[in-house]
């Protein structure tokens, strides 16, 4: 059983160390590291490691173009059999990479393994808490998912190779969502391996909620992605979950302007536009 990693990684330089250091420590065949264009010195500390197969791209093209380029490499100059993708604040513990990939090695009809992601506090990473499926138990160690996020996640080859590739166009935010979702529709199962623990260094334990928004404003304009591209799977399911996005959307509007929240025109401005992009937003989806 051979296994790549992909580790997505944009101006983190200090982070991106961390998660090396920590995948230094797994049995890994290959590791891919994408670099989206980052001006901290990223390109320059990846020379000196001879480990580290590092793509250094001429622009940022997101979280979901990373992880596209970086599947790619995965299926095109590799012959491992899985692989797992991570973004540069993702820290594997000691057993992970083992758990994730004898459970993909038991089950063929698997086609990607996650584990339980975990914030610098000890809780419960909430950007990252995968969809169940239905009826499963909720203190089972190993549990069915429909959706999870690209963190720690591990993909089989043969997934991949009916599936396609994540959606580049996406950018950030959905990515993941839409990608596993796909997965799941191919005829493969999700599995959440809930001993195999993932560290998730983000900045703050927060879901993605644009009221909570209020120092970053390059952050909030990012958001853009965030609405154009639920709305892009929204009109995937057809018109009824299309109509109850737009709903909520006019709901969120006025949340947004009755609230005490600061950049309330820049959020309103952002919620718009994200919406109005995805009513006719359709992004290519490559094969391999």
């Amino acid at each position: 059983m051979k296994i790549d990693a992909v580790v997505v990684t944009f101006n983190r330089l200090d982070k991106l160390k961390e998660c090396l250091e920590a995948l230094s420590t797994f049995d890994l065949n290959n590791i891919f590291v994408i670099n989206n264009a980052s001006t901290d010195g990223t390109k320059d500390y990846l020379k000196k490691l001879p480990s580290v197969q590092a793509i250094n791209l001429e622009e940022n093209v997101g979280g979901a173009g990373g992880f596209n380029v970086g599947m790619k490499q995965f299926i095109e100059n590799s012959e491992s059999d899985y692989v797992w993708i991570m973004d540069d604040d993702t820290i594997p513990e000691p057993g992970a990479l083992e758990l994730l990939g004898n459970t993909l090695a038991d089950n063929s009809k698997i086609g990607f393994a996650i584990g339980q992601v975990y914030w610098t506090d000890g809780t419960l990473a909430k950007m990252n808490l995968p969809v169940l499926a239905r009826n499963q138990p909720t203190d089972s160690k190993i549990r069915c998912v429909e959706e999870a996020s690209f963190v720690a996640v591990m993909f089989s080859r043969q997934a991949i190779k009916k599936t396609g590739y994540p959606i580049k166009d996406f950018f950030i935010w959905g990515d993941d969502v839409e990608y596993t979702n796909r997965v799941i529709h191919q005829g493969f199962l999700g599995i959440q391996v809930m001993n195999a623990r993932i560290l998730h260094k983000m900045g703050e334990n927060v879901g993605i909620n644009i009221l909570g928004e209020n120092s970053n404003q390059g952050r909030i304009q990012r958001y853009f992605y965030n609405y154009r591209n639920r709305l892009y799977l929204n009109r995937q399911k057809g018109i009824v979950p299309v109509m109850r996005a737009l709903c909520g959307r006019i709901v969120w509007g006025f949340r947004i302007m009755f609230s005490e929240n600061e950049f309330k025109r820049l959020k309103l401005s952002v919620l718009c536009k994200g919406t109005l992009a995805g009513l006719t937003f359709n992004p290519k989806i490559e094969q391999c």
